[in-house]
């Protein structure tokens, strides 16, 4: 039997990064988990994840949006927080959005099984935590069986962390949630600042 205490959030958002990070780094040691896994749009989530966990014996892995996403042409993640990541030990991954780019596809294509499985994961505010299991499965960086911890936000920060059992895209159903760390019961408030901000471009 395994006894975890779970940290919900009554709203999602960056104001929520510390403590989630923090009771990250404490339910890997719990678990006996050395792999991290950090969303990041820019690297500045992924650089307070970087120096915090440094020299703690966890493998850091900040996982940043493909190039062309949402504007084409444009890396969003900088270089400066890439550079300061790996200078403190971490790894980043700027691979295929394979989930998110279901939705992008949905526009042109029709719906597919796979933005039927994205919808699903939006529903569940656990899309982008399975979405970075599966872009570093696929670059090697992980391995199918591996047990990790997937930690994102609700559009920048971290609230949401969870173990999950991972696998590659191809088997993207395989990759299994095991243990909620922190998890936000709203995201409605950082979904309206979002859009507000996209409406004010």
């Amino acid at each position: 039997m395994i006894k975890h205490t779970t940290i919900y959030y009554p709203q999602g958002g960056a104001e929520q990064t510390e403590t989630t990070l923090k009771a990250s780094q404490e339910a890997a040691k719990e678990l006996d988990i050395n792999i991290i896994l950090v969303a990041s749009t820019s690297g500045k989530t992924g650089v307070k994840a970087a120096e915090l966990y440094k020299d703690t014996g966890i493998n850091l892995i900040v996982v940043g949006h493909q190039m062309g996403f949402p504007v084409p042409k444009v890396q969003q993640f900088k270089p400066e927080n890439w550079e300061r990541i790996e200078a403190l030990g971490g790894v980043v991954n700027l691979g295929t959005d394979m989930v998110t780019n279901s939705i992008r596809q949905r526009q042109r294509l029709g719906h597919s099984p796979m933005s039927i499985i994205t919808q699903t994961l939006i529903a569940m505010k656990l899309k982008v935590n399975v979405e970075i299991v599966a872009k570093a499965c696929d670059a090697g960086l992980i391995l199918p069986g591996d047990r990790v911890i997937s930690i994102a936000g609700s559009h920048k920060g971290a609230d949401t962390s969870v173990v999950f059992t991972a696998n590659d895209s191809p088997n993207i159903l395989d990759i299994r949630p095991e243990i909620f760390i922190c998890y936000p019961l709203s995201r409605e408030k950082a979904d309206a600042e979002y859009m507000a901000k996209r409406h004010a471009k």
